[in-house]
Order: structure tokens, then sequence, then C-alpha cells
């Protein structure tokens, strides 16, 4: 197995990946327009630092609106489903651009259904 690809989960799932994602804003000649992008990559540390270089060779005068990294699991369709195999995101991690320009990030969060209820039965 090639160590660029994301290692493989338990009997049911094909492999876990990282998704990075960075939203800014990005000056025009006319005004600002607001960007999304993303990558995907075999791990979530490789995802936080392609975030961090983003934000570094992102335009000057940009603002950096939000950044993201979501550990995803592949698993495979069931048999009665018509649709491609897709990514279920498991963990987030969200990071902030500080004063001197470096990315800081927050503690790693659970995506579950109840991750964020408050109200307990």
């Amino acid at each position: 197995m090639d160590d660029t690809q994301a290692p493989t989960l338990a009997a049911t799932g094909i492999g876990i990946t990282a998704l990075g994602r960075l939203q800014m804003r990005v000056p025009e000649e006319d005004g600002f327009e607001d960007v999304m992008v993303e990558r995907r990559w075999p791990d979530m540390a490789s995802a936080r630092a392609w975030c961090e270089r983003s934000v570094e060779r992102a335009p000057h005068g940009s603002l950096i609106l939000e950044i993201q990294v979501f550990e995803e699991s592949w698993r495979h369709a069931r048999s009665w489903e018509t649709t491609k195999s897709r990514p279920i995101a498991e963990a987030l991690q969200l990071g902030v651009v500080n004063d001197h320009g470096d990315v800081r990030w927050s503690a790693l969060r659970p995506m579950t259904p109840r991750a964020g209820s408050r109200h307990l039965l």
C-alpha cells in the first residue's frame, strides 16, 4: 500500500480522510469577493498544514472568515443504496488567525448527533 493513502477502517469502512476548508474575503479591484477553498488529505495533520500554508499565501488585505478541518470516514454503500460512497464527518477542528498571522487550533470535537446537545433526557 502506498503510504499517501488513507488507512483502512475495520470491516465496515473504506478509509479515513481529512477535509481542510478555508473561507475568506479576498480584495478585488471594485470591492471584495467571498471565496471558499477546500482540499481532501489523508490525515488531519496534512489538512491543518495546508490550511496554514493557504492563510500565509492569501493575498494582502484578505480577511480569513473561517478555517475548518474535518476528519471523515468513508463507508461502503449498502446494497439497496443507489448513491456512491461519500464521507461522513466524524470530528471537527477549527482554526483562528491570531494577531501575528499564525493559525491557532481548537481542541478536536466529535461530530455525533448529540455532540452539541444541551438538553439531557
